[in-house]
């Protein structure tokens, strides 16, 4: 194995065959990678864990894309360059395993946050032009939100990923950047996506590193609060209403929130990840421990049919998601024509 030569990685791939035959015993015609909150050398590297995706791509080739949920590097480290350095290791790992990579960008990602927190100096921020640079090599804009169209199985898919650090890139009197955490969508965007991204016949997944809506979300810290104060995402209620409202939009993908969640509002699931790195953020977390295949997470997300499977490697669970909008279109469909 390939991988093996920069490092021995099988301490992981030894756990994968199980996970394979599952996703080879599903046969779903539309299969890709789910993976959110690496924060690459924060506690460790997750690059491994990406390399060893490339074992699951030479066993199951019908994986086509990945899609990364944000915060992907190590902002808590003091030295600009080494955080930017971070970025680009995990980046460049999943660019290696030539699959389109979609990258939603997440609050940790510029850098703000933890240097307004530690009174460091804002203007070595990773400012969005920079941002697009690092993570859009498949994204065919010029924003950091985009969507990409893809057929399987006879139906039409389209995949809209969003920016939730939309925000005002505007410095101070003293040329600081003033908005580290916060997370926003802004007008033109919230409009792009009610015009445009939902402006198709095609059946739609969102994903978003922040949940577009915190009602019955668990995760990240303040237990048994489960959601830290700060983490509203502005025009999260008005893009999240549109969402509902168009009945093409079949799931929302999340990450941030570090924990496994499936929440269905109404017929619309939302769905958030545990994050890849090596942390335990809660109780009722699973167990994680470096060296062994716990100390990352990730999914294999397979749709077939009205249903959508996600196949967990590392630590975490398998689960399931019912895609309550296709399964009542394919029945009233069956109904008309009966």
């Amino acid at each position: 194995m390939q991988d093996d030569m920069l490092e021995d990685i099988r301490y992981l791939t030894d756990h994968y065959d199980e996970k394979i035959e599952r996703i080879r015993e599903i046969g779903a015609p539309l299969n890709f990678f789910f993976i959110t909150d690496q924060h690459n050398d924060a506690v460790s590297s997750d690059v491994p864990a990406v390399r060893s995706m490339r074992y699951i791509l030479d066993r199951c080739p019908e994986i086509t894309f990945l899609v990364s949920g944000g915060d992907i590097g190590n902002d808590y480290n003091p030295d600009p360059a080494g955080m930017r350095e971070s970025h680009r290791r995990i980046m460049d790992a999943m660019y290696d395993l030539q699959i389109p990579v979609h990258c939603c960008i997440g609050n940790h990602d510029d850098g703000i946050g933890n240097m307004i927190d530690h009174h460091w100096d804002t203007r070595n921020c990773i400012l969005p032009e920079e941002m697009h640079r690092l993570c859009g090599r498949y994204n065919p804009t010029e924003n950091n939100y985009y969507y990409t169209d893809v057929d399987a199985g006879g139906e039409g898919y389209r995949f809209v990923f969003l920016d939730c650090t939309d925000k005002p890139y505007l410095t101070d009197k003293n040329g600081q950047y003033p908005f580290g955490w916060r997370l926003e969508i802004s007008d033109r965007q919230a409009e792009w996506f009610e015009q445009e991204a939902l402006d198709t016949d095609r059946w739609i997944f969102v994903f978003n590193h922040s949940p577009l809506s915190n009602a019955g979300i668990w995760g990240t810290e303040g237990k048994p609060d489960g959601i830290k104060p700060y983490d509203d995402l502005l025009n999260g209620p008005r893009v999240n209403f549109h969402a509902k409202q168009c009945k093409k939009v079949l799931a929302l993908f999340a990450g941030h929130v570090h924990y496994d969640n499936i929440r269905y509002d109404g017929d619309l699931p939302q769905i958030t990840t545990l994050c890849a790195m090596l942390q335990e953020w809660a109780p009722g977390c699973p167990k994680r421990v470096a060296g062994t295949v716990s100390e990352t997470a990730f999914d294999v997300v397979s749709v077939k049919g009205d249903t959508l499977y996600l196949t967990r490697f590392g630590a975490g669970t398998d689960r399931c998601v019912d895609l309550i909008r296709m399964r009542e279109s394919h029945h009233n469909l069956r109904y008309h024509r009966g």
